[in-house]
């Protein structure tokens, strides 16, 4: 899977160049010129821009290629992929391209001239145009069977895999009572979850590769904190999970916030405050009355789970007893 990012500078070329040929980052062998020398790339760049006295606002493009860090790639297939989607992308201009394998994952760097080298014209990307761009990269990529993405998100128009991705992922959460029950099953079905407490974000890949992270679901439902809280609530188990399950993500604006609102009102709601454990009668309390009661002591600030719960339950059960026995005054 290859992301490309785009962006115009107007500060000095050679910014750029110094840092996309740094050699911490890179090697000789992996910086290659398109109509242009890496050597004097700064040079040819302003001669063009003299040439069609261009020389004044955007002065270069900077577009990266990143590969995903499980894409099993080598350095010199990204470079190649990289010369391909230069000559492809942006015909008559000058291109300087640069991989990048300092970090986990491979990309590509490119520093493209603003001034076209045989009309004169500045560039002008176009929001088309980059979908343009990211297909091509999508096309490369299939090519040399590595994962694709999206060129465009759309929360309302999604294409046919995406929006499976979605229906397995919902039907899976109303089954699973934790987050590593719902990951095994999705595998189950075909799809790889990955996850990482640690990260924002946690993404989903299909039997086909496509790829797609949780907020690019545009279902609340599925995003990693509201998932997270579904299963401390007790997942499918949970007295909310009516109420989750059956909540729906606006069409338009905000689309992350709404659940989050939703179950902390539903929590603030409840009005039990953390028990007396040495008073409390656990004699009537059943499975379903420790739900709701998590859910009370949580909508107090109280981190606890169910099972830390039956914990304090199974320590002063022995002392309810044997004070009703009369061993305790």
């Amino acid at each position: 899977m290859a992301i490309v990012k785009l962006l115009a500078s107007k500060s000095p070329v050679s910014n750029a160049v110094n840092y996309v040929t740094q050699k911490e980052k890179t090697l000789d062998k992996l910086i290659s010129g398109i109509n242009c020398m890496p050597e004097s790339v700064v040079d040819e760049f302003e001669m063009t821009k003299q040439k069609f006295n261009k020389l004044g606002g955007r002065t270069y493009y900077h577009m990266i290629q990143s590969f995903a860090s499980d894409d099993d790639i080598t350095p010199e297939q990204a470079h190649e992929i990289g010369l391909q989607m230069a000559e492809h992308c942006f015909p008559d201009y000058q291109v300087l391209v640069a991989t990048h394998i300092d970090r986990q994952h491979t990309h590509n760097h490119f520093v493209i001239n603003s001034v076209n080298m045989v009309d004169g014209k500045k560039m002008n990307v176009a929001p088309q145009d980059l979908i343009a761009i990211k297909n091509y990269s999508n096309e490369l990529c299939e090519k040399n069977g590595l994962k694709t993405t999206e060129a465009k998100t759309d929360r309302n128009r999604m294409p046919r895999w995406k929006f499976e991705i979605k229906i397995t992922a919902l039907r899976m959460m109303s089954e699973s009572y934790s987050m590593l029950e719902f990951i095994e099953k999705m595998k189950l079905h075909g799809v790889e979850v990955k996850y990482n407490p640690d990260y924002k974000y946690m993404t989903y890949t299909d039997a086909d590769g496509h790829r797609v992270r949780d907020s690019k679901l545009f279902d609340e439902r599925l995003l990693k904190e509201n998932l997270q809280t579904y299963f401390e609530l007790g997942g499918c188990e949970s007295p909310l999970t009516e109420t989750i399950l059956n909540y729906e993500t606006p069409k338009s604006g905000d689309c992350t916030t709404g659940l989050d609102n939703l179950i902390f009102d539903v929590l603030g709601a409840l009005s039990t405050p953390e028990p007396d454990f040495d008073n409390y009668d656990y004699y009537d309390v059943d499975d379903k009355d420790l739900d709701i009661l998590v859910l009370k002591m949580r909508a107090h600030g109280i981190r606890i789970t169910k099972a830390e719960l039956n914990k304090k339950i199974s320590y002063n059960m022995p002392y309810e007893q044997e004070r009703e026995q009369g061993l305790f005054m």
